[in-house]
């Protein structure tokens, strides 16, 4: 996923105008299945990878979670999430999915939504979110 389209300003234009970009979960065809998977995110620390808008990050604070990290490789998708998040527990990383190295038990769940398509390894990705979770 290292390669990010996402910051090419045409590319982010266009995508920025897209229904799901616009309107968030709701406008995301895959929101209403994806939802009845999530897990119950009360005091929670979440990891959401590739985490976008931050619409999941959102999703997640407003559910309760105690603390929320959002990583992606694009800062023009990370720029959005900010200025659409008022939560001071949700935190935005700039970092590529395949570089998550975060300590043994830092997060309780760890989330992903249209990610995983981009990666070359995607053992390696559950490695790193094996070793972060509690």
């Amino acid at each position: 996923m290292k390669e990010n389209k996402y910051d090419d300003p045409r590319f982010f234009s266009q995508y920025k105008q897209m229904a799901r970009s616009v309107g968030g979960l709701q406008a995301s065809g895959e929101w209403h299945e994806f939802r009845k998977m999530m897990p119950d995110f009360r005091d929670r620390r979440v990891l959401d990878l590739g985490c976008g808008f931050g619409w999941h990050c959102r999703y997640a604070a407003e559910q309760g979670a105690r603390r929320v990290m959002g990583i992606d490789l694009s800062e023009k998708m990370l720029q959005e999430a900010r200025l659409k998040t008022t939560a001071t527990s949700i935190e935005y990383i700039h970092m590529p999915v395949e570089d998550i190295d975060f300590p043994e038990n830092s997060f309780d769940t760890v989330i992903s939504s249209l990610v995983f398509h981009y990666i070359k390894s995607f053992d390696d990705i559950c490695k790193g979110v094996s070793r972060c979770l509690a």
